[in-house]
């Protein structure tokens, strides 16, 4: 059993907040949360055709900052039907000042 990549009850409200201001044209839900990588599906009525539909994986990773109060980072973005995105998150490696 691996460990959260962000704690679930945070992932919750996360995931709720989001939906709550984009569904039904985006839907966002947790597909794994497991040792260092957070997978989320996206779906939604404008999924197949919207132009900008991916910026909605770059405000989900804001919700998670603002929420969670954790840095993560964009791994993967797979087109797995033509209304349904799979991201890979991971948790960013924080650079040292200079």
């Amino acid at each position: 059993m691996g460990v959260e990549t962000v704690e679930t009850k945070k992932l919750r409200k996360v995931v709720r907040e989001f939906n709550k201001y984009r569904n039904p044209e985006c839907k966002a839900r947790t597909v794994r949360n497991k040792d260092d990588e957070l997978v989320v599906e996206f779906s939604g009525s404008v999924a197949s055709y919207a132009c900008c539909f991916d910026e909605n994986f770059i405000d989900f990773k804001f919700y998670i900052e603002d929420i969670a109060d954790e840095n993560m980072e964009i791994k993967e973005i797979k087109r797995v039907k033509s209304d349904k995105f799979v991201v890979k998150y991971a948790k960013s490696v924080d650079k040292p000042d200079s």
